[in-house]
């Protein structure tokens, strides 16, 4: 039987986790910290790519959680985001795009819950400062991030803010990935410089316990230590991943919240601070229980301990649900408009191992939406599909769910062998099967359009393209080519660095999804057939496995976890 929330806070209560209030000149006091990230616009149970209704998620959920909270602790928890709210969803598309709306649904419904603060994500600059401002200035809560700076070198947003709960100060400092300079670099260049947030979280720390603040929170869209998705050298930026380098090196800091990678973390403690991470897509609560002792005037955390509390189950809160009703209404139109029809079905599953006429669709339309040579793109679901009959808005969000625009580069032989071999990494080296490599995201595995080629899993990482031709003949090393890539991939993303200085030849900053929106509504009827594929494959020579379907360690096909677990990334 699963446990509510209310009943795991009535729970520890009543072990002492939470006791009588008594204040004086030594007394104590407990606090609650409840924590969300990388809600990506989920706040009502609705599933807009497949129309179907989400029981597992949704800021509506998490609200009834913190009501819960209030109830049995009978004061108000401090309510924080680590970022990444406003872009993800068919939902904060209409919001940035189709229709602004009076209110921005994201943001009503985190001024309906009651939040305190928020760190701004990558993902906040997807649509522009102009989009972002919007919707700061609709938020009762203030948008924090230390290392944010602009032209004129002063920070653009707050940098931390106090709040009280039974007579103490509670600093809440917030910053955000240094990978926005890569990952929005169209949108960031010229207007706003991300810095390495350690150094500007330090001194917001220092700025919040100077005016007073007994507990510091530190909200943080950025990873625990996980590698950077770019090239740190050859960009310059600094790592991404930094929450667990502030727990070791910033003083003052009680509990870090972080986010950005999509995972989830209950309760560590590094260097003395409590670190925790609440699963993305608001799917669970991080909630941090604190006691501070007062000795000689002075408050001093003496007790600190982190829980995960799982959204599924809880009932979605009426009030939450009516503020966002307008953007959902225009989300739902929006993602069920039907833009064409096919007589057949069309399937991803195979995707990643060999040529399919799905992602044939995308690579076509994007050479030759830029006239390059080749194209390239992330198989972002195996469970992406196209029913017989009309074709949908949510059907090729599915196919292509991310923001992207796209470039074209124009790049040497040995620079798309390199790209290639870097793709190829998904793939365990260990199989005797064609399996997935779990620490790699699909969305950071590419395929590639208008050459042929064959990865031979069995070889060692770095070798394993044992063919590749162009129209018929070996690819020299020598060879140049253009190549449309999304502009994350353009950038670096995803370790894809072969690519960073490569010279772009195309950019008219146009939506890839849109681009294929609008290639199914100039055809009306999409078939297959149109859409000739290059000759690819993958193969595990070890056991002579060919063109298997792509199955994971258990033998059961590879879920599409990945397909929104690009987080934190635009994906490919």
């Amino acid at each position: 039987m699963r446990m509510r929330g209310w009943l795991l806070l009535a729970l520890m209560a009543a072990t002492g986790c939470f006791t009588s209030v008594t204040l004086g000149a030594n007394g104590t006091v407990d606090l609650v910290v409840a924590a969300t990230t990388d809600v990506h616009g989920y706040i009502e149970g609705w599933n807009y790519l497949t129309g179907r209704p989400d029981t597992l998620r949704g800021l509506a959920r998490i609200a009834t959680i913190v009501d819960s909270m209030r109830r049995a602790t009978g004061t108000l928890p401090i309510l924080v985001d680590a970022g990444d709210m406003l872009q993800g969803t068919p939902l904060t598309y209409a919001a940035a795009r189709i229709d602004t709306m009076v209110r921005h649904p994201v943001i009503a419904a985190m001024n309906a819950m009651g939040y305190d603060a928020a760190a701004i994500g990558n993902h906040e600059f997807d649509y522009g400062l102009a989009t972002l401002d919007r919707a700061m200035r609709q938020a009762n809560f203030p948008l924090l991030a230390a290392n944010v700076y602009g032209p004129n070198g002063q920070r653009r947003f707050a940098a931390w803010t106090v709040e009280i709960r039974r007579g103490v100060k509670v600093g809440i400092v917030g910053a955000t990935t240094p990978g926005a300079m890569v990952l929005d670099r169209d949108q960031l260049a010229g207007r706003l410089q991300v810095r390495d947030l350690v150094p500007d979280v330090r001194s917001a720390v220092r700025d919040a316990r100077n005016a007073g603040a007994a507990v510091v929170i530190a909200v943080v869209h950025s990873g625990l230590n996980e590698p950077s998705t770019y090239d740190t050298v050859g960009t310059g930026v600094a790592s991404e991943n930094v929450a667990a380098r502030l727990a070791r090196e910033v003083p003052g800091i009680d509990v870090i919240v972080y986010g950005h990678t999509h995972k989830e973390m209950a309760d560590t403690v590094i260097a003395g601070t409590l670190l925790m991470q609440p699963k993305n897509w608001a799917t669970s609560l991080a909630v941090a229980q604190l006691r501070l002792e007062r000795h000689n005037g002075r408050w001093a955390v003496t007790y600190k301990r982190g829980h995960l509390i799982q959204a599924v189950h809880h009932r979605e809160d009426s009030q939450v649900l009516a503020v966002a009703a307008e953007g959902h209404r225009v989300a739902v139109r929006y993602a069920a408009t039907v833009i064409g029809n096919t007589p057949v079905a069309w399937r991803a599953d195979s995707g990643r191992v060999v040529a399919t006429p799905l992602i044939d669709f995308v690579l076509d339309v994007e050479r030759r939406a830029s006239g390059a040579q080749l194209a390239s793109t992330a198989v972002f679901s195996l469970d992406a599909s196209l029913a017989p009959g009309p074709i949908t808005i949510a059907g090729i969000a599915a196919l292509y769910p991310y923001d992207n625009t796209l470039r074209a580069v124009r790049i040497s032989g040995a620079q798309l062998r390199e790209y290639l071999e870097h793709s190829a990494r998904y793939f365990r080296a260990d199989a005797n099967r064609i399996e997935p490599d779990p620490s790699i995201p699909g969305y950071n595995y590419d395929v590639v359009g208008g050459v042929d080629y064959e990865i031979d899993v069995a070889r060692p990482i770095g070798e394993r393209v044992t063919r590749l031709e162009y129209q018929g003949k070996p690819v020299a090393a020598t060879d140049t080519f253009t190549m449309a890539v999304s502009n994350f991939r353009q950038a670096g993303g995803g370790g894809f660095s072969m690519l960073h200085d490569a010279p772009v030849v195309y950019d008219q900053k146009q939506d890839i999804r849109e681009l294929l929106i609008e290639e199914v509504r100039k055809r009306g009827i999409l078939r297959p057939e149109q859409f000739a594929g290059t000759r690819w494959r993958v193969v595990n020579t070890r056991n002579g496995e060919r063109n298997k379907e792509l199955r994971g360690s258990q033998g059961a096909k590879v879920p599409n976890g990945e397909s929104g677990e690009g987080r934190n990334r635009r994906g490919a």
